[in-house]
């Protein structure tokens, strides 16, 4: 983790949990590329192996609907699982936190920490939100895949 811990410079305990975010939208941080394939596909960038796993999993989605048991399924999973992990992310996904328990006075402390984007992040004591940054800002490149995202942001 490339971030200190965030815990000594607080009162209290931080109960939190990270998310990536594109606006509108948001998916937990350890999500299956797959599931993020699938729910948010803005946060992928757009590429032949998204389009690819993309036809796979509607035609799983279709063999399901069917109640078809194809010979091939389980190679199709293989195939969709193994095209998931080269899915680039989009460098302009949100690193965000998220509570677990509401702390006020704990978030604004947190809006004004310097390892807060404060650009992206809502300067208002009306926001719960905060941003740490981009994927791009953590890890420079066109796009992130999952191996990168694992190694230089968790």
């Amino acid at each position: 983790m490339k971030y200190p811990d965030l815990n000594p410079k607080m009162d209290v305990p931080l109960k939190a949990y990270l998310i990536m975010a594109v606006p509108g939208e948001q998916v937990w941080i350890n999500a299956y590329p797959k599931d993020i394939l699938t729910e948010i596909p803005a946060m992928l960038i757009d590429s032949n192996i998204k389009t690819k796993t993309l036809a796979l999993l509607a035609r799983s989605k279709r063999l399901k609907l069917l109640d078809k048991a194809d010979p091939g399924s389980e190679q199709l999973v293989k195939e969709v699982n193994q095209l998931a992990l080269q899915l680039q992310y989009d460098k302009t996904c949100q690193i965000e936190i998220r509570f677990k328990d509401l702390n006020y006075g704990l978030i604004w402390k947190l809006q004004v920490d310097d390892l807060i984007d404060r650009d992206l992040t809502p300067q208002g004591k009306a926001s719960i939100r905060i941003i740490l940054g981009t994927l791009g800002r953590f890890i420079p490149g066109k796009g992130i895949d999952e191996q990168q995202l694992r190694q230089d942001t968790l």
